[in-house]
């Protein structure tokens, strides 16, 4: 099976339709933001505006996200929730402990 669509890939095929990840969020009556979210980490609103848009399933744009019968995972895998780039190191990210804010250190297992 192959992978989940690469975000620039979902954008390529949208342009090709004449739309936007900005335009879906609009046409959709979705929150700004709503699609492009959708590209990195699960949102079922988002990944149905996206695939309609495309005249595809959900499931043929993000298999991990989905059962084989086209299902929803739920809960989603917590592998699906982490993001590649983009994000901000965790040497940056920060905590507010009683007005001050704070260093947070994360470790991810694998």
């Amino acid at each position: 099976m192959a992978g989940d669509w690469h975000k620039s890939d979902i954008k390529a095929a949208l342009e090709k339709c004449g739309l936007s990840l900005s335009d879906l969020d609009r046409d959709s009556n979705l929150a700004d933001g709503t699609c492009s979210a959708a590209c990195r980490k699960p949102h079922a609103l988002g990944e149905q505006a996206i695939a309609k848009a495309l005249d595809v399933t959900p499931r043929e744009i993000w298999p991990s996200r989905y059962r084989n019968d086209g299902v929803r995972l739920r809960p989603q895998p917590a592998r699906n929730y982490r993001t590649t780039g983009g994000g901000r190191s965790p040497s940056k990210t920060r905590r507010r402990v009683h007005g001050k804010s704070h260093p947070v250190e994360h470790q991810v297992s694998e």
